[in-house]
């Protein structure tokens, strides 16, 4: 694998640079757009009658008049436009230079004229080819910068300059601090381009039609027939099937036929509903919507109400107004004959009802819509198939795969641009191993093929170079100009190229020539169904040897470490090809890579072995104990020295050192390299031989190495280790599968957890707490809000953020505290046609508030506060803000607000065993105490929560002082996640504080809150002393396991009040042997060590297996503990990369690679995501990054946070326990980490 060099970068592609963008209305505070347009080139914009051609050719650029651009305390040195392909933008770029006299004008001032211009160009350039711009993307680049001052996908509005010039001094200042030059003092270009968001499709119009009828014929059986003599049909056919859903069948049996307690169900519906019982009809629309509201109340989120009528319709004439249920209540309307009142029945079935399988009542979800199949689950509040609750077990289907293993070599001496300080990677050396999972199983997977496999086609081996060698075994070489473009062109077409099958068309397979009645040879061919039960006799396409017949299966090609260095080439090389791939990133690494079947093209996917075997190349051998033929280990290159100019040189000594860049290695590193340096410093060297050399010995490691993690992986677990990306996924799969065959269920945690409660920000919540106070001791008026008993007042279809019952005046008083940005506020944003939250105008939103307004204003008096009126109520009232300051946060829990993972931190700023001034050992030790797999032990000997947890809400004050007053208002013992005000002791038990508290991104464990906001940052000060008393000053707000609460309480933590609680209450919602069978497969192997005798490894594995019966009752097998440094390995790993699985952030970016606008709108105007960034890789081809929005984000498959809390809990408690065991004998700690301790003491410990 090739490194970095010391002053390499990362590698660029060619073609455009990669913009993204920022903001609305244009330079407010700028010159007027009039005065800057007059000096521009409007002559060389496209005009009206070109733009059609112009469209079509994506590649045209015009150069432009550089002077024209010139302006006070700056020059143009070039200027060009470009256009964009197929997307509706318009992209300018220009090289400037800053003059460097300003005289009585400001750098900042000039850089702003300056960027209002490039704007300004940007933007009137899309208006003369009639794209209405509304968002940019500005790049900056320097030749003393690593990377492009980008200003990411933003809109086009006044703050658009200002947002470019921050972004500019922020990079500018980090120049600086480097000790690198101004990027004033330079050229720099300028890369602008102006795009349009919306996405406008002709309209197509039509007239109506009549509505659908349908012929349908109501089946017998179909419907409950009530032969009542009453007018209650209606609420007899809704009670007989709330009846069905909730009682058991044979006492529903018995309810059909007791008239009497139908009767008396009726009853107590009407009077729920205030529905009288002697009116002559009863109609659905009339008073369906009482009874939804009535059983929404009696039973929440189970039941919606639907009416179907007899007129061939098998839409439903009429349906409640709701969404999230569980079950549809059906009844069938018949009209009387003759004008006389009608009939409604119960229908038992719908799909019985209209003679059809599925029947589908299109419940939508906000997150994706409408989803057949799926339906709202009141466990978890959200839309799924009913098994989703829990992490589901699917397994995999066995298919057979291609392996392509590979590696780059490349120079980094080319510079693409000379004025930039950045060197591009150029590929000037590749080899492919290429295997099959069919060749492993055969176990000749590393061996010359003697006759073409189906799947890896003939050779083994393939090398691509600029140049001959020819000591270096490869079965097929090929010298060609561009070797990325090769290699990358090959893989993509390896069925066609190399197993020569057609794409489109019926594989044939030859057989051998056979003679025709002239004598001439003539070779047969058969089509792919045809019958051959000889394989011997089936040739393989485009060979003279006999083959297996080719197969198509997905190729998966690996690099170690390629996500982020031959992954990105290969990327490069795809773009340039015109070939979209798809991508799943981390960060900048590209984790996969899929090119999709396509034509010519085989499905292709790129993986980073480094993400399944996270260790360095060169420990490959030592860590699986690899024997490879003719390699010891991996070999030493002058990375520095691989240049075009060197091409078959032949040294009499190895090149000079510093070409091996010895300064990027470790210090035992570079000295193993610096004694092999020195006993080979005079061997020969030829770069043409050792770069092959150099390069097939890593492939072969790296082959090797992941061939042998997938069959250990495979024989301990039955899972093929390469159907995951990563080994994290790859623990998953497994411990799924065990978890299943447990019969242990665990829930899927919703990403907003279990509160359906009305968002509102924390500002509202403390105004309307502190305006609820202030009601209640002035006026004796109760406020109730989101957070009083009852929560929010419902008016209909509206929640009121907070509703005040005024006896002594005509209305009661509604209060609605709106968000400027999310509301669109008259004073914040004057302009209509601003865009504000949720991507929609202030216009639009003011509209719908308005209605809403209106509507509630029918019965209340409305009060609308904005959140600009309340931060400026907060300066001009003290007390006002001493409440809000001192209000800690009481909202819904969130399960990540109790992520805290380790901990760790210094209890001393030095320790040393020698005196400074003499030089003596002292009289004391420091000592390290490790503990061995902590996490795996965690899961072993942790109790974990595995159902859906219930919600307690208490916000009352408490007195919790020990374990035992941890209880509900039952009495009945609180096990779960507990959000309470919690208080510190002055001294805790050996000063070691419990607690977490998460304050500016930092987890401390304070003993007072105040001093910790006083010193965000620490202090160091021997004589502070804190003089904070009062439990409002000292204590804190926090959301923490109920183990972690216990262990606090026992060293005098108190508890004063207690706001809500997410419990398991039943014993079946929690497990004390989750991760059992997990971890006792993969310990026997980890107990192992190497480098100890015979004798010593018997005692060593008796030991462990006589602790294993002790400890955790596990009965271990003797002949399963043997030294294997692989299965080592992957045991330890796979210990330690499960837990955190179930933490992964269901939020992570995802990547999208566009190739025309309609793409781009359809992504930039998703009202269900955010986009963070676009970015023009090529003129083809852009690409898009963006996250689900909060309320839309959907749960992987195994969600489940609260394990990982758990774990991390449990940790930091085995941590206070191990630092109370040290502080007892030993003077303290030195330095300590969840699973560390440093020790200095003068004895024994």
């Amino acid at each position: 694998m090739s490194q970095y060099s010391d002053d390499s970068l990362p590698p660029t592609l060619d073609g455009p640079y990669s913009p993204v963008a920022d903001d609305d209305n244009l330079m407010d505070d700028a010159p007027p757009l009039e005065e800057v347009m007059k000096r521009l080139p409007i002559s060389v914009l496209p005009s009206e009658e070109n733009e059609r051609k112009a469209r079509r050719e994506p590649s045209i650029t015009r150069e432009l008049d550089a002077e024209l651009f010139n302006g006070d305390g700056f020059a143009c040195l070039s200027a060009a436009q470009a256009e964009a392909g197929r997307f509706k933008a318009f992209r300018f770029i220009g090289q400037f230079l800053m003059s460097l006299t300003f005289g009585a004008v400001f750098p900042e001032d000039i850089l702003r004229n300056l960027f209002t211009m490039c704007l300004a160009y940007a933007v009137e350039g899309a208006n003369s080819m009639k794209i209405n711009a509304d968002h940019f993307i500005f790049l900056l680049t320097s030749k003393h910068l690593d990377y492009e001052v980008a200003v990411h996908f933003k809109k086009l509005d006044s703050t658009a300059t200002e947002r470019i010039l921050t972004r500019f001094e922020i990079v500018d200042q980090s120049n600086k601090a480097k000790e690198r030059p101004s990027l004033l003092e330079e050229p720099f270009v300028i890369d602008i381009t102006a795009i349009e968001s919306k996405c406008h499709k002709p309209k197509m119009a039509g007239t109506g039609r009549n509505d659908f009828n349908v012929d349908y014929r109501i089946a017998d059986g179909a419907t409950y027939e009530l032969l009542n003599n009453d007018n209650l049909c209606l609420f007899r056919s809704f009670e007989l099937l709330r009846m069905k859903c909730i009682l058991p069948r044979q006492r529903f049996s018995e309810y059909k036929t007791d008239e009497r307690k139908q009767l008396e169900g009726v009853h107590a519906l009407c009077r729920g509903c205030d529905i009288d019982v002697n009116q002559p009809f009863y109609s659905i629309e009339e008073y369906g919507e009482r009874i939804q509201e009535y059983y929404a109340a009696l039973h929440p989120g189970m039941f919606r109400l639907f009416c179907f009528d007899t007129f061939g319709k098998m839409k439903p004439s009429w349906k409640a107004n709701i969404n999230e249920y569980m079950h549809e209540l059906c009844v069938v309307f018949y009209e009387g004959a003759d004008g006389a009142v009608g009939h409604y029945d119960a229908i038992k079935s719908i799909g019985k009802f209209f003679s059809t399988k599925n029947y589908c009542f299109g419940a939508q979800d906000k997150k994706n819509g409408h989803v057949c199949g799926h339906k709202f689950c009141k466990v978890c509040l959200g839309f799924h198939a009913p098994r989703d609750c829990y992490i589901p077990y699917r397994p995999k289907v066995k298919k057979e795969k291609r392996f392509v293993f590979f590696d780059f070599e490349c120079t980094t001496d080319f510079k693409p641009d000379p004025q930039l300080m950045r060197f591009k990677h150029q590929v000037n050396f590749c080899f492919a191993h290429v295997t099959c999972t069919r060749c492993i199983e055969k176990g000749i997977w590393d061996q010359e093929l003697d006759r073409a496999c189906g799947l890896c086609g003939r050779f083994r081996t393939y090398a691509w170079s600029p140049f001959e060698f020819w000591h270096t075994d490869v079965e097929c070489r090929k010298v060609v100009e561009d070797p990325l473009a090769a290699f990358t062109k090959w893989l993509l077409n390896f069925e066609t190229e190399v197993l020569g099958m057609e794409p489109g068309a019926k594989k044939r397979r030859k057989r051998k020539n056979i003679d025709n009645t002239d004598g001439k040879a003539m070779e047969a061919e058969e089509d792919d169904d045809a019958v051959d039960e000889d394989a011997e006799n089936n040739w393989m396409l485009g060979y003279d040897e006999a083959g297996e017949k080719p197969e198509s299966v997905t190729t998966y090609a690996y690099a170690h470490a390629g996500s982020r260095y031959d992954h990105v080439l290969i990327y490069g090389e795809m773009l340039r090809m015109g070939v979209r791939p798809e991508l799943i990133r981390q960060g900048n690494h590209l984790l996969e890579m899929k090119a999709r079947k396509t034509g010519v093209y085989t499905t292709t996917v790129f993986r980073d072995s480094y993400k399944l075997i996270p260790i360095k190349l060169a420990n490959f051998v030592k860590t699986f104990g690899l024997e490879i033929e003719g390699v010891d280990n991996k070999k030493y290159f002058p990375y520095k020295f691989n240049k075009a100019e060197n091409y078959g040189t032949v040294l009499d000594t190895l090149p000079p050192m510093e070409d091996y860049y010895p300064g990027g290695l470790f210090p035992a590193e570079r000295a193993k390299f610096e004694q092999w340096y020195a006993e080979n410093r005079e061997t020969g060297f030829e770069l043409n031989e050792v770069i092959a050399d150099y390069c097939k010995t890593d492939v072969q490691i790296l082959a090797h190495g992941l061939v042998k993690m997938r069959q250990l992986f495979l024989s301990e677990t039955r899972h093929d280790i390469t159907d995951s990306v990563t080994i994290p996924s790859g623990c998953m799969k497994y411990w799924v599968q065990l978890a299943h065959y447990g019969k242990e269920r665990v829930a899927i945690i919703p990403h907003l957890g279990y509160e359906k409660r009305g968002k509102q920000s924390t500002i509202a919540r403390k105004y309307l707490k502190w305006r609820a106070q202030e009601e209640l001791q002035e006026n004796g008026r109760v406020l109730r809000h989101v957070e009083s008993p009852g929560g929010e007042f419902k008016f209909g279809n509206y929640s009121l953020d907070g509703m005040m019952e005024r006896p002594d005046e005509d209305k009661n008083l509604a209060i609605e505290v709106n968000g400027c940005y999310w509301h669109g506020c008259p004073s914040c944003f004057p302009d209509d046609a601003a865009i504000v939250g949720g991507g929609e105008t202030a216009g639009a939103l003011r509209a719908r508030d308005a209605k809403r307004t209106r509507d509630i204003a029918l019965e209340f008096e409305v009060e609308i506060i904005w959140e600009c009126h309340l931060n400026a109520m907060l300066e001009d009232n003290p007390a006002m803000k001493a409440y809000f300051d001192n209000c800690p946060d009481s909202g819904p829990i969130d399960f990540h607000d109790a992520f805290f993972g380790g901990r760790t931190g210094p209890e001393y700023l030095g320790a040393s065993v020698i005196n400074p001034e003499t030089g003596d050992w002292k009289s004391r030790t420091i000592k390290v105490k490790d503990f061995n797999s902590l996490y795996p032990s965690r899961n072993m000997y942790t109790k974990y929560p595995v159902g859906h947890p219930t919600l307690v809400q208490f916000d009352k004050d408490v007195v919790w002082k020990c374990p035992a007053h941890i209880v509900g208002d039952d009495g009945i013992r609180l096990e779960g996640i507990i959000k309470c005000y919690a208080v510190p002791p002055r001294h805790c038990h050996y000063d070691i504080p419990v607690l977490p508290y998460r304050l500016t991104n930092r987890t401390l464990f304070p003993l007072c809150r105040t001093c910790s906001e006083m010193y965000p940052r620490g202090l160091i000060d021997p004589e502070y002393n804190c003089d904070h008393f009062e439990d409002s000053e000292r204590g804190f707000s926090t959301t923490v396991t109920h183990i972690e609460l216990e262990a606090a309480l026992r060293s005098g933590y108190r508890v004063t009040h207690v706001y809500r609680a997410y419990i398991w209450p039943l014993a079946c919602n929690w497990s004390d042997g989750l991760f059992h069978s997990y971890l006792l497969n993969g310990y026997p192997a980890s107990c192992t060590e190497a480098g100890i005798s015979e004798e010593e490894s018997e005692r060593r594995k008796q030991d462990h297996i006589d602790k294993a019966k002790q400890k955790d009752q596990v009965d271990l097998e003797a002949d399963r503990i043997k030294h294997n440094p692989g299965l080592r390995y992957l045991s330890k790993l796979c210990l330690n990369s499960l837990w955190g699985r179930f933490a992964l952030r269901n939020r992570l970016t995802k990547t999208e690679i566009v190739e025309c606008h309609a793409e781009l709108a359809k992504l930039l105007n998703d009202s269900k995501i955010e986009v963070s960034s676009i970015d023009q890789l090529t003129e083809k081809f852009w690409m898009v990054c963006y996250k689900a929005k909060d309320e839309h984000v959907v749960e992987h498959s195994t969600s489940n946070v609260a394990i990982a809390l758990w774990t991390t809990s449990a940790a930091r408690i085995h941590l206070q326990e191990s630092l109370k065991k040290v502080y007892g004998p030993a003077p303290g700690v030195e330095r300590y980490d969840t699973h560390i301790l440093y020790m200095v003491n003068t004895g024994e410990i």
